[in-house]
């Protein structure tokens, strides 16, 4: 049964420290569009509790040949949340992975997710990055790496597309549909995520009340070492590719 509680609201209006001053260049990161008049909804809740399954469907690539495999995530909130330095809420998420239904989950990482007036940001493996922005506004962008040294904070890396648009999904013949989503996509235009070298994908819709509900992604490198260059059409000489569908949330 999908949960309906709604993440906590953050009051005041003074940002402490870096991470505030990082919020704020984010807030206006290349919004030239109208403003939304009514507050963002929730679009991540997080309560002490909740629980969200995902059915994960990977695939490595090696010498472009792909090996596929299925399993699943659960990601949990065992506890309250802890304030970090500039006194924002900390929720930490706890990720647990069983190869089918039938076992038993086991723990697999930790996902510290931060919400503060203006972003929410996810940390895993000491890389924090910027989920959400508030508000949201079709085409806004922003730094996704904003809290970590592969980008600068005017970096334009993340943007909003289909806002407050339904989606629907099929997974093991069963469909899940949502009639208020937002997603978030990484920009293909730059040279940095698609090129002759590489192709990078990164794509989340997050579901009203709900949370993420769809993640994708996908880290490709061509075949480079012959004496002609990269190869054409695009070889997966290595990579990856990840999707994760919600199909059971509660708590």
């Amino acid at each position: 049964m999908m949960h309906k509680n709604y993440l906590r609201r953050v009051g005041g209006n003074k940002l402490l420290g870096l991470a505030a001053t990082g919020a704020l260049l984010l807030a206006g990161c290349g919004d030239n569009a109208e403003v939304m008049p009514q507050t963002l909804p929730d679009y991540y809740p997080l309560s002490v509790g909740s629980y969200r399954i995902y059915d994960v469907a990977d695939t490595v690539w090696r010498d472009n040949v792909p090996t596929a495999s299925r399993f699943q995530f659960r990601e949990q909130v065992l506890g309250a949340p802890e304030p970090d330095a500039a006194g924002q809420p900390v929720y930490q998420v706890v990720r647990s992975r069983r190869n089918s239904a039938a076992e038993a989950w086991r723990v697999d990482s930790v996902l510290a997710v931060t919400v503060a007036p203006l972003n929410i940001t996810e940390q895993f493996n000491n890389r924090r990055t910027v989920a959400l922005v508030f508000p949201a506004v079709e085409g806004k962008s922003w730094s996704y790496n904003a809290f970590n040294n592969q980008d600068s904070v005017s970096a334009v890396t993340r943007f909003y597309q289909q806002i407050d648009q339904p989606f629907s999904i099929s997974r093991n013949g069963k469909s899940y549909e949502y009639a208020n989503t937002i997603t978030t996509v990484n920009d293909l235009k730059t040279g940095d995520n698609n090129n002759a070298t590489k192709l990078i994908v990164q794509r989340t819709t997050f579901a009203l009340g709900v949370g993420p509900v769809y993640r994708v992604s996908r880290s490709f490198k061509n075949d480079c070492s012959g004496s002609q260059g990269c190869r054409f059409p695009f070889v997966r000489n290595v990579g990856q590719s990840r999707n994760q569908v919600l199909i059971e949330s509660g708590k």
